[in-house]
């Protein structure tokens, strides 16, 4: 894993320097500023990159799958990105420079850092994909505007604009739930696995939340699987507007959800569990000219001192307290757990 980590650092660290080599012989002002502007963003990269490879060598990184293919594909990448810049730029119209920087950011763009990035910041892996999608159509306005043959800017534009779409959706794929665009179960885990090692190592509380609709099956057998999409996408949207902004929010499975609440101790989880119920409580779904009200019970466990826990215990404590709500009528929070209690 460091060696992938450390390919994604050498590879952002090639267009730095690309950038101030472009920025450095050309002769138009105004595509001058933008491969400058390019640069400073790769730097902020490569911190990302940086930051995330000193994470993994404190242990707080999980693992990624086929990290041997991964691998491979990134040192092909890296291959590929040198061949690319490996010109005198001195040379170069401004066209063809511009033609550089499409080749360097649709190397950039390959699917290899889909995964990677998901990894980045727990909590604030959008704000790092909203970053870099700026990065790109900042490119891709460059050359609409600059690039002197019509034609082929627009198909420049097109190749990167396509490149980066199919990139977010093979990305999305991977970690979210298509129906309520929450993470699904393997995006989930992926954060809990990274924030565990955290709280663990560092002694910083963490509470996870497990949520099951109840008497979900009524609702589908009464009215239909299409009125069970709606009701869940409705506890999506509620559970979104009850949890802070860094909590992260998942489908853990048909009908069931959860929260992963970092720096939240025992009293500020039982907090949220009330606050989850009342929002769901208050929740109103319209089904065939029907007004539905919906129930959810709720089971939660947290770390609070550092114990040596796993995810899988973690979880295991949210769902004991998960069965108990069930059995003591549903429509309801158990006791908090603490993970390494059972």
């Amino acid at each position: 894993m460091r060696d992938i980590l450390q390919l994604c650092v050498d590879l952002d660290s090639t267009a730095v320097s690309t950038y101030g080599r472009l920025a450095h012989a050309c002769r138009d002002s105004g595509v001058q500023r933008l491969f400058e502007q390019m640069g400073e963003e790769e730097t902020s990269h490569v911190e990302w990159w940086t930051d995330l490879l000193s994470a993994w060598e404190a242990g707080l990184v999980p693992p990624v799958s086929d990290e041997e293919e991964l691998r491979a594909s990134l040192q092909e990448l890296a291959h590929d990105v040198e061949a690319a810049v490996a010109v005198d730029f001195d040379d170069l119209s401004v066209d063809q420079m511009l033609a550089v920087a499409a080749h360097l950011e649709f190397y950039m763009l390959d699917p290899a850092f889909g995964e990677l990035i998901e990894l980045v910041r727990p909590g604030r892996h959008v704000d790092v994909q909203d970053a870099y999608s700026r990065h790109i159509m900042r490119l891709v306005e460059a050359i609409e505007a600059r690039h002197s043959h019509t034609e082929l800017s627009h198909f420049l534009a097109r190749a990167l604009s396509r490149a980066l779409r199919d990139r977010q959706r093979l990305s999305k794929l991977a970690t979210q739930d298509p129906l309520t665009r929450l993470y699904n179960r393997r995006g989930f885990y992926g954060y809990l696995q990274h924030w565990v090692a955290y709280a663990t190592r560092y002694g910083h509380p963490l509470s996870v939340l497990l949520i099951d609709v109840d008497s979900f099956k009524t609702i589908n057998d009464r009215y239909g699987h299409s009125a069970g999409d709606v009701a869940l996408t409705t506890v999506a949207d509620t559970l979104r507007s009850a949890v802070r902004t860094s909590d992260l929010i998942g489908r853990y499975g048909g009908d069931e959800f959860a929260i992963l609440a970092p720096e939240t101790d025992q009293a500020e989880l039982v907090l949220l569990m009330e606050r989850v119920l009342k929002a769901i409580r208050d929740m109103e779904i319209v089904l065939a000219q029907r007004n539905l009200r919906l129930t959810v019970s709720i089971g939660g466990a947290f770390i609070s001192d550092g114990s040596p826990v796993t995810p899988e215990q973690l979880l295991a404590s949210a769902d004991q307290g998960l069965y108990e709500a069930k059995a003591d009528g549903r429509d309801r929070a158990a006791r908090p757990k603490r993970a390494d209690s059972i």
